[in-house]
């Protein structure tokens, strides 16, 4: 079945960049429920399978309810330091298709305090007024970052907030489902529509050509069934059920249930014998007499009479003497 790219308008320029990028950050908001959770993982072991390095990094520590998901081993709560590599800033829209600068005269720099300036000299009659001026590190080695379930990069905790020239630096993939997401990507994957990330991912992964496998198709079901409360709430649409298709299709499975239902012993409504007393015949010569053993305690949960089959002989706690006695023919009483 053909696949229908539903979001090829958003990843024009992700096509072009992902094919050459070796180092990839994976990046996920604190407080992370699974279903974001399995779709970082996913697309984790997806991009791995791509033969790309791939750091996923949390500030939360992963919880036992998390531990089933494929690759959860991975996680970081740090990424790799900028170690201060190269600094370059990039001057975007100033620069020409032959890659000349023709406002451009020379570059001059001077310290000044604890300052450093940069001197563009423009040349008479010409303009330099550059777009954006972007700073990057070459020291963070990440070609793209993808951010994953988070409204805004703050979320990221200090994934964010000690690693701010790395994200400064580098393309930002932003998949999302939250309207209250602030675009912050240079590519930015939002649908509001859609149950949750997972769902997003299933879908992102075919736009991109990366092909699922069992696991990373587990992770999505995990994810699918998380956000949907097993496929019941007002978030499963027909799109999730075809993303939960695509996903059994290449050998993913669903989840287990976290907490199992109670199981129900129908033999508890079945009458019981409650062995009250057992009579044991101790041989006393020409008589028998009867020896009481395993007395019930006081208060033992018996069956009422009601509950009793017909033919059951129970004992109760005040018998008349006679009862006890057992019935023994000897062979001399017999005719």
């Amino acid at each position: 079945m053909a696949h229908m790219a539903k979001y090829d308008s958003q990843l024009t320029e992700l096509k072009n960049l992902l094919p050459t990028a070796k180092n990839i950050l994976i990046a996920l908001p604190t407080g992370a429920d699974i279903d974001k959770l399995a779709a970082g993982l996913a697309l984790f072991l997806n991009l791995k399978q791509q033969g790309k390095e791939v750091t996923i990094a949390s500030d939360d520590t992963i919880t036992v309810s998390e531990s089933h998901l494929f690759g959860v081993d991975h996680v970081q709560k740090t990424i790799p330091t900028t170690e201060g590599g190269n600094l370059t800033l990039t001057l975007e829209g100033v620069a020409a298709s032959d890659n000349s600068v023709p406002a451009l005269e020379k570059l001059d720099w001077y310290a000044e305090n604890s300052n450093l300036n940069l001197v563009f000299h423009v040349l008479s009659g010409q303009t330099f007024q550059p777009a954006k001026i972007v700073p990057r590190f070459q020291g963070s080695g990440f070609n793209l970052i993808f951010v994953v379930g988070s409204p805004n990069l703050n979320a990221l905790g200090n994934i964010y907030s000690t690693n701010l020239p790395v994200f400064s630096g580098t393309h930002i993939v932003n998949i999302d489902t939250q309207s209250s997401n602030t675009s912050f990507g240079q590519t930015n994957v939002l649908d509001s529509q859609s149950s949750g990330v997972s769902e997003v991912m299933v879908n992102l992964a075919a736009d991109l050509g990366l092909a699922l496998d069992a696991d990373t198709a587990s992770n999505l079901l995990a994810g699918l069934f998380n956000a949907t409360d097993n496929l019941t709430n007002a978030k499963a649409t027909a799109e999730t059920y075809m993303a939960v298709a695509n996903c059994l299709r290449v050998g993913g499975r669903k989840p287990q249930p976290q907490t199992a239902p109670p199981a129900y012993d129908l033999s508890v409504l079945m009458p019981k014998s409650q062995p009250v007393s057992q009579i044991q015949p101790v041989d006393a010569g020409d008589h028998i007499t009867p020896v009481n053993v395993s007395p019930v305690p006081s208060g033992a949960n018996q069956p009422s009479p009601e509950e009793r089959p017909a033919e059951e002989g129970v004992i109760s706690e005040t018998v008349e003497p006679e009862w006890l006695t057992p019935k023994i023919f000897k062979g001399s009483s017999l005719g």
